[in-house]
């Protein structure tokens, strides 16, 4: 039988001789001679066998060979993931699930399970009212939340101390479970760098607090003066988990001994029936853009695709034989999630055993066929003869089976009571990366910068900070934050100015970093940076620009539509987030021109011409002898403003526009 022939290219080695051939007249036109006689094509011949020699022994490169080189490379082909999904529980008493319960829903015949990832009690109580107390006034949010396009911001677009969002509820319960749903969708994604952990920080400083009422007002007999004669007082509760980290993302909160809650008519908002009300409290606030709630939903809590299999029973004795291979009953198996014993020892899974030795208690496991194989007593120990091997416990699930539709029914094995919904779809659930997309993520990871070298180094790792949506930053080599003017500088510096992400395109103030932002930033790049570099990390220098201009208007046009065409243009014009020419943000640094605003402004439609426009700006702005706005420092940039707009109707004063 001859050995078999794979084919990477399709070339022969008649067909790259004919190449090589046509391509002497191109290269080398004074070579004439093209008979095999001739030397020339004698190395033509000899150089196409040794492509074809390659070429076949590239051929002979498999999958396990690749994977080798990206393991030696660090590069290890990602496991399957499992999917995972909100569902919301409803129950006419009070239920406690416990952590690891499982549910499922069927599709198409098929049963798919899914374990809770943590304990929830289910109450039976609705969540009644929304109230906003914000700088503007007070507003009933509760349509919001019942409704899939639209969000409200818990503390107003215009965050404030001391803001309240306030949540009234038809019953009291000790515990209870709230998921907050955060309107993200005009966002850009968290940064993310390699494989490290997002960033925790601290932006707000926020209170809980529960109606309860006083204690020697509680003992009135009439119920009627009872009533009437009752006081309250707001009871501070600290939740006992808040996954939202102060509403930077979705999440859950959970509160436990919630005690004396009583029913009240709130007296900032008028209701005919009392209600039980949970308020959030902003102490203090630095949010570097107002949160927005899209959803909030009770007694919900994530579910992950899989399940634990603990009666794994099956008799397994070992025969001593080297590379022995075992069949577990469920597969596939998730990664990591296997716990193994040999006569009552844990062995320990590998990718492989090529670095194991003779006495490693090593094993290998096929996670996609659920087979365990061990080794052959050169790379990792056999099993001795007739020892048992014990199956304590491992998790099977996983891949894109999980990622299921909203919408669907559920059943929890142990309470069948229950009425379980997932309103979003299941997601995150992958199958194993193929060995080729790990080679493609390996060459696109090798052009991510992993240290601080050159300023584009700063700016994209200091851009890419885990956890953190950072609209732009810059790196000013050996320039120190603490120096006041741009003439004074210190070596071995870096200072890095950031501006935090904000999706607000009128801002009545400019998206200031809070302190835990820059220190999330700082740390993230102290991880990344050369030894003796001392790294800075501060907010801009904002410069408020106002623009005054003076128009004359094309027949036709109405002023007050005109004006507020203008305004737009200019709010997203000189904006440092969504600013700029290609409205990625203004630079850091640069100066505002009047040649490019007068471009930008004839440019509208219904603008016949502008016969005056002037620029100012604060914070040490100057104008120079042609009306450009110069900034003050390197570390600067700039929002708009105040901006007066008068209008013309004298005719016959503009030229025509060039088109």
């Amino acid at each position: 039988m001859r050995l078999p022939k794979p084919e990477l290219d399709d070339l022969t080695f008649e067909e790259l001789v004919d190449e090589a051939r046509r391509l002497i007249p191109r290269y080398a036109p004074e070579w004439t001679d093209h008979n095999i006689s001739d030397p020339g094509i004698t190395l033509i011949d000899l150089f196409a066998w040794l492509t074809e020699t390659s070429l076949y022994r590239l051929n002979l490169i498999t999958n396990e060979h690749t994977k080798k080189y990206l393991q030696l490379l660090g590069i290890r082909p990602q496991p399957s993931q499992p999917a995972k999904v909100d569902l919301t529980f409803e129950s006419k008493t009070k239920v406690t699930l416990k952590k690891n319960d499982i549910v499922s829903t069927e599709i198409e015949g098929k049963k798919i399970y899914f374990e809770l990832t943590d304990e929830i009690t289910v109450v039976p109580l609705n969540l009644k009212t929304i109230i906003t107390d914000e700088v503007t006034g007070v507003f009933d949010r509760t349509s919001f939340n019942n409704e899939d396009d639209l969000f409200f911001a818990p503390f107003g677009e215009n965050v404030r101390n001391n803001s309240a969002l306030y949540l009234g509820f038809d019953k009291p319960a000790d515990t209870l479970s709230l998921c907050f749903y955060l309107y993200e969708d005009d966002l850009i994604p968290p940064g993310s760098h390699g494989s490290e952990s997002p960033h925790d920080f601290k932006n707000c400083e926020i209170r809980w607090e529960y109606v309860k009422a006083l204690a020697n007002e509680k003992d009135n007999d009439n119920d009627d003066n009872k009533t009437k004669n009752q006081k309250y007082e707001w009871q501070e509760i600290t939740p006992s988990l808040d996954e939202t980290a102060s509403f930077k993302r979705s999440g859950r909160v959970l509160f436990k001994g919630i005690n004396e809650w009583e029913a009240m008519q709130l007296p900032i908002y008028n209701s005919d029936t009392p209600l039980y009300w949970l308020r959030c409290v902003l102490v203090k606030s630095n949010f570097e853009y107002p949160p927005r709630i899209k959803r909030i939903r009770l007694n919900t809590i994530t579910a992950i695709h899989g399940r634990t299999i603990t009666d794994d029973t099956e008799e397994r004795v070992s025969t001593g034989l080297p590379d022995q291979i075992f069949q577990l009953k469920h597969a596939p198996v998730l990664d990591g999630s296997l716990k193994l014993l040999v006569d009552g020892t844990e062995w320990q899974q590998k990718d492989d055993l090529y670095g194991s030795s003779a006495e490693d208690h090593h094993y290998i496991l096929d996670r996609q066929e659920g087979r365990i194989i061990f080794g052959n007593g050169i790379m990792g120990r056999i099993p001795p003869e007739g020892a048992k091997i014990t199956i304590e416990s491992y998790r099977t699930g996983g891949g894109r089976d999980g990622n299921l539709r909203a919408g669907l029914t559920w059943v929890a094995e142990d309470y069948p009571e229950l009425k379980i919904t997932n309103y979003l779809s299941a997601t995150g659930g992958k199958d194993e990366e193929p060995i080729e997309y790990a080679r493609v993520r390996f060459l696109k990871d090798l052009q991510t910068p992993y240290r601080t070298v050159t300023s584009a180094d700063f700016e994209y790792i200091a851009k890419n900070t885990p956890g953190l949506r950072v609209a732009a930053a810059k790196a000013i080599p050996e320039y120190h934050p603490d120096y006041k003017n741009d003439k004074e500088f210190q070596r071995d510096v870096v200072t890095v100015v950031v501006i935090p992400y904000t999706p607000i395109e009128h801002l009545e103030q400019p998206p200031e970093p809070s302190q835990g932002f820059l220190e999330a930033i700082c740390r993230h790049l102290d991880r990344h940076r050369l030894l003796g570099t001392d790294i800075h990390v501060i907010p801009p220098l904002y410069i408020k620009v106002n623009v005054s201009l003076q128009i004359v208007p094309s027949s036709g046009f109405d002023e007050t539509s005109l004006r507020t065409e203008i305004l737009k243009t200019l709010n997203r014009y000189i904006h440092p987030v969504k600013g700029g020419e290609d409205g990625s943000g203004w630079p850091i640094g640069r100066n505002v021109y009047r040649s490019e605003l007068y471009r930008l402004l004839e440019d509208i439609q219904g603008v016949d011409c502008i016969t005056r426009l002037s620029i100012s700006g604060d914070n040490g702005a100057k104008t120079d002898a042609e009306g450009n706005l110069i900034l003050p420092s390197k570390i600067s940039t700039v929002y708009s403003g105040n901006h007066s707009i008068g209008f013309l109707t004298t005719e016959g004063i503009c030229r025509r526009k060039r088109r």
